[in-house]
């Protein structure tokens, strides 16, 4: 049983039946409401009544439910820092909230008041659950839920800045308004893409990754599997080309980014030969995130080599390396070749280019070559949080 109003198991229904009976005639609220939080809490009434007592406290602290009587907080600084709105709906009647995050401007951004800030995002999920209403009436059908569409087009390192931020919403969103995400869809993603995944991810719970639909450059027309054409805008894969535009214009200086990272190291491979490049994965979830470019055909893998409980010593010649990543042909592309590997323990990794089945030619190669290191205890002490951070590349 899904665990929505109407599709219940008697076990669900019992829990509901109890959360309603040490609710009073103050706190109790519409059936749908209750399962909301029954669900995030996996039907521990408990658990879920707790959860709810929390929320009703902040909504009246905070004065939530007058919040859209007021203006948007920053609308006019976020004009100069992102483009971002709300656009139609899916085909489940779900409202959708478009942004265009790979073309943030981060420094901007993380310089307005984090209260503020913090606000306008209360503020755009409480349009939303409106808009949840509005739909639901014009549908005929019950709607509980948003989708988001994040465009990371020119995403980059720089992203990682708004980590923290990034993490208070995320439980924001977690403890006070609970199972109200539907889908996240992460489209165009860039190379640099799952390095940032990997650190935002941890901040989400699982029920919210496992929503989260990520489709790569060439695959935006997929949405059309969730969107009729008319519901997504023509920049989206759909049809709709709103009079002034679906959404608000990317701010001028953040139009045309470099996807790629500059290439610092340039490398030419004769013929017969080999390029091994070899790196120190000194923690549990250090990870290794690569991007290259070549001049002709070239094969390409990875090979890792775990490091033995009592050291190196005099050892490592004698470990073998595993191939984790099989050798493979990469063509001469304008495209840069990008990937990223997270060994499962402490070790070495050893990115491969095989020139060896080429007698006469030469291949002039350039990368880039990036280390992520688990954060140490005086980082965290620093309010890093935890995050990961980018390490200077030392080859071993």
């Amino acid at each position: 049983m899904s665990g929505y109003s109407g599709d219940l198991s008697k076990t669900q229904q019992l829990a509901l039946n109890e959360f309603k009976s040490i609710l009073t005639k103050d706190t109790l609220a519409e059936e749908e409401n209750l399962l909301r939080f029954l669900r995030a809490r996996s039907f521990d009434v408990d658990g879920a009544y707790r959860q709810y007592m929390a929320t009703l406290k902040w909504r009246k602290d905070n004065g939530i439910d007058q919040l859209l009587d007021k203006p948007r907080p920053l609308d006019k600084e976020m004009k100069n820092i992102m483009s971002s709105g709300f656009h139609s709906y899916d085909k489940q009647g779900r409202p959708a909230y478009f942004e265009y995050t790979g073309r943030t401007d981060v420094q901007a951004l993380i310089q307005l008041p984090l209260d503020q800030i913090i606000r306008r995002h209360v503020w755009n999920c409480e349009k939303q659950i409106a808009r949840m209403k509005e739909i639901s009436q014009e549908i005929g059908k019950n709607v509980e839920t948003m989708v988001h569409i994040h465009d990371m087009t020119g995403a980059s390192q720089v992203l990682r800045k708004a980590l923290n931020l990034f993490k208070k919403l995320a439980k924001l969103d977690q403890e006070y308004y609970p199972e109200r995400m539907g889908k996240i869809f992460i489209v165009n993603t860039t190379w640099i893409f799952p390095v940032l995944w990997k650190c935002a991810g941890v901040f989400l719970d699982s029920k919210t990754r496992s929503k989260c639909v990520v489709l790569k450059t060439g695959e935006i027309k997929k949405l059309l599997e969730y969107f009729d054409p008319e519901s997504l805008p023509k920049e989206f894969g759909g049809s709709c080309n709103c009079e002034g535009g679906c959404l608000p214009p990317i701010p001028k200086h953040m139009r045309f980014l470099s996807e790629a990272p500059s290439l610092t190291e340039q490398y030419t491979i004769g013929p017969k030969e080999t390029l091994e490049k070899s790196l120190e994965c000194t923690n549990d979830g250090d990870s290794v995130a690569w991007c290259f470019t070549t001049s002709k055909d070239i094969k390409f893998g990875v090979t890792f080599k775990p490091k033995p409980h009592s050291g190196w010593s005099d050892k490592m010649n004698d470990i073998p390396a595993i191939w984790v990543l099989d050798v493979e042909p990469k063509s001469e592309n304008d495209s840069p070749v990008t990937g990223y590997y997270t060994p499962p323990c402490p070790g070495i990794c050893t990115l491969v280019w095989d020139n060896l089945d080429s007698k006469w030619s030469s291949r002039t190669i350039k990368f880039n070559i990036l280390v992520e290191k688990e954060a140490n205890d005086s980082e965290e002490e620093n309010g890093s949080n935890g995050i990961k951070r980018l390490s200077t590349v030392t080859y071993v």
